[in-house]
């Protein structure tokens, strides 16, 4: 029989018994085979199982040992004798080693959920460390409500509640609304089709003092032909994360329900911001025949808006095309010839020198512009990006566009009760003409 090497500890503990044997008495979440093919031919098969305790829910185990791997099943309490801790990847873990044993103490699963804690125990023929520690484990499991994931049959899974440590979104299914005033009325959590046409942009400026005369910059459409006004892109740019849309720095008055910065991104597997160049959150305002409703646009659904056009190229060729104006004030940009880093000339000059002095300045400019990566030298994204906003913002002469959105009941409709998912050109059948 093999001896007991180490204490019986809790998972919690773990940490501070780095490189040593101990005991684990845990309950099996699920089993995972795990399988290696070796240069020599030969396989090695791994188990590796997801194990809890009542001092923490989730814990990894490998098991290397062929004995161990046939015994061991998802809904067990087990006794793991002489395993080691280990880390792997900077998480702690435990694995087996030659003389590693595994005791099961209660089997089958079922056993859990008919019976109490003080009938499993009392059926225990260990110390009375074990016992104690085994009473922990089951009244845990029975009050939390863990169960083994590999054994619920089927027709039982959708009843059995298992507890997680993760959130599992709810499948929402789209409902199409013939018309926004049917989309207002909804209230309760869930996501929207309709058609509606673009009324207007609003981009509350709440990141630096403005004047009052300055509060006509925050609709869209008004900047869209002020010659003097090419700024625009400055303020519907920011840095941010690029899944979450949130933008990176403290804001007053956000249209997002919140004046403090995200500490954790809810778009990501990891929770950490992917940090780019991004659309800044803005109110889209729609109408139909019915009724006109704010909808909320965050990064990636602006994008979609804005044709695919992503904010980052946005930025850098609206950098380069600032840095044309400034050197040369007079410049008329030939859009159909230049691209966002090229230089343009105000003026024909002479042939001869003073052509062969531009081609080589032109040149230059163009090899510095594809080292530093900051556009693409054929298309001035920016300049499309305008014209894009322009076509968007003809209110009366655009049909309408179809809309997918979330409605989140809890919120009001300034606040983002509904935020954009994606935007399409809707299909309409075309009636052919009788002849």
């Amino acid at each position: 029989m093999t001896s007991s090497y180490g204490p019986l500890i809790n998972l919690s503990e773990a940490s501070n018994h780095m490189g040593h044997f101990v005991q684990l008495l845990v309950f099996v979440h699920r089993s995972t085979p795990v399988q290696y093919k070796l240069s020599t031919g030969g396989e090695i098969i791994r188990t590796d199982i997801q194990v809890g305790d009542d001092t923490r829910p989730f814990f990894s185990v490998s098991l290397w040992k062929k004995e161990l791997r046939s015994i061991v099943a998802a809904g067990d309490i087990v006794l793991l004798r002489n395993v080691k801790i280990t880390t792997f990847r900077d998480v702690f873990e435990a694995r087996t080693v030659d003389w590693s044993s595994l005791l099961r103490l209660v089997h089958p699963y079922q056993s859990l959920v008919s019976k109490s804690a003080i009938e499993l125990v009392a059926e225990c023929r260990m110390g009375i460390v074990v016992k104690e520690k085994l009473s922990k484990v089951i009244e845990w499991v029975q009050r939390t409500g863990y169960i083994a994931i590999d054994n619920i049959e089927p027709n039982d899974r959708q009843y059995r509640r298992l507890s997680r440590n993760w959130k599992v979104p709810e499948p929402n299914k789209f409902r199409e609304c013939p018309s926004l005033s049917e989309v207002l009325c909804l209230n309760s959590h869930c996501k929207a089709i309709f058609s509606a046409s673009v009324g207007e942009i609003f981009l509350p400026i709440t990141w630096r003092p403005i004047e009052e005369s300055e509060n006509e910059n925050m609709f869209i459409s008004r900047r869209l032909y002020k010659p003097a006004d090419n700024n625009l892109a400055e303020d519907l740019i920011c840095t941010g994360c690029r899944l979450c849309g949130s933008p990176l720095h403290q804001e007053q008055g956000s249209i997002v329900g919140t004046n403090s910065v995200p500490l954790y991104c809810e778009k990501s597997s990891d929770r950490l911001h992917a940090v780019s160049l991004i659309y800044r959150p803005f109110m889209l305002y729609l109408w139909d025949e019915s009724e006109h409703m704010p909808l909320l646009v965050k990064n990636n659904a602006a994008e979609k808006l804005f044709g695919n056009i992503k904010a980052e190229r946005v930025y850098l060729c609206y950098k380069e095309y600032k840095r044309d104006i400034t050197l040369n004030p007079g410049c008329i940009a030939e859009n159909s010839s230049h691209g966002c880093g090229t230089r343009i000339r105000s003026s024909p000059e002479a042939a001869g020198a003073s052509d062969a002095k531009h081609c080589s300045s032109d040149a230059h400019e163009k090899q510095e512009s594809m080292q530093n990566l900051q556009c693409n030298k054929n298309i001035n994204l920016f300049q499309i990006w305008l014209v894009v906003l322009k076509l968007l913002l003809q209110r009366g002469k655009n049909s309408p566009l179809k809309f997918e959105v979330a409605v989140n009941a809890s919120l009001d409709s300034e606040n983002g009760r509904f935020e954009m998912i994606s935007v399409s050109t809707p299909c309409f059948e075309t009636i052919r003409c009788l002849e």
